[in-house]
């Protein structure tokens, strides 16, 4: 890694002699906390759990994030080799839990692929790749046949509330190709029969307070990207304004209201989507695992 390609920031940083990359990460494999989660999609985290594993840094960094403490250094953590990641994984399924869930893991994608490639032969749950959708197509390919549900955001349509946000004016349209691709490798979603996800793609969406327009736009954009009777959408209300309120965005500071969920929801049924819609009585800072 003379200079860091892996995400679509290509950065450049060596990420080595403790030089780090946008991430925030050096080149060790770095993960905060690894747990059953039980807080995910219902067809993901079951009754016992996901085995969720947290990793460190964040290639997007967006100003609201509810991970904030470990997307910007801070809390727990621990460094892990590719063959102790996947040691990790094996010991999530032997505690029970439904699949293996790898939360924002696209800055160390080349270490979880070489994990993934020695897990597989004996892991017998699905993985879930849980990303920010700003992932390169290259990174994607690396990792065609060991990873059977894709869970990505797909945050922003314009590229000003993109660069707004999260610093990156080309989400949409990398986000869109990412989409693409991950689509492209595990195709329609499967359940088994006790209504878990084996393999597809799921597509998380938070509105945020002030942009439903944005998020309507976005759907449109959604549907006529993939086929919406073969992906899920997770449509999100969550948005907690704690992590938040440091920011300059006054819209920011402030809950989602009913009439702008509301409002978006019914244009995703308009448009045929199936998923996940959630409670605004999520938007609390409870759901949120603790990294210290």
């Amino acid at each position: 890694m003379a200079e860091c390609r892996i995400c679509p920031r290509r950065c450049g940083a060596t990420r080595e002699g403790g030089k780090v990359g946008f991430c925030g990460e050096s080149r060790e494999i770095t993960v905060s906390r690894a747990l059953l989660h039980k807080w995910e999609e219902p067809p993901i985290s079951g009754e016992r759990g996901t085995g969720a594993i947290f990793f460190c840094g964040c290639n997007l960094r967006c100003v609201y994030c509810q991970n904030k403490m470990i997307s910007r250094g801070g809390g727990n953590r621990e460094t892990y080799t590719a063959s102790e990641l996947c040691d990790l994984m094996l010991r999530l399924e032997a505690e029970g839990a439904h699949s293996i869930d790898l939360v924002t893991p696209t800055h160390f994608a080349d270490g979880v692929a070489t994990a993934l490639r020695e897990a597989r032969r004996t892991l017998r749950i699905p993985v879930i790749y849980n990303s920010s959708g700003y992932d390169s197509v290259e990174s994607l390919k690396a990792l065609e046949g060991l990873v059977d549900v894709y869970l990505p955001d797909f945050k922003y349509i314009s590229k000003d509330l993109a660069e707004k946000y999260s610093n990156a004016p080309d989400y949409p349209e990398v986000a869109k190709e990412a989409l693409r691709e991950m689509f492209r490798q595990v195709g329609e979603c499967r359940f088994d029969g006790d209504g878990m996800i084996e393999r597809g793609v799921i597509v998380r969406h938070l509105v945020l307070p002030a942009h439903r327009k944005e998020s309507i736009a976005l759907l449109d954009t959604l549907s006529e990207l993939l086929p919406v009777n073969q992906i899920r959408l997770s449509l999100m209300s969550q948005y907690t304004p704690e992590f938040a309120l440091d920011t300059e965005f006054k819209n920011l500071h402030r809950r989602l209201t009913t009439f702008e969920y509301n409002s978006v929801l019914e244009h995703a049924v308009s448009l045929g989507f199936d998923g996940y819609f959630q409670a605004l009585s999520s938007a609390k800072t409870d759901y949120t695992p603790s990294f210290e």
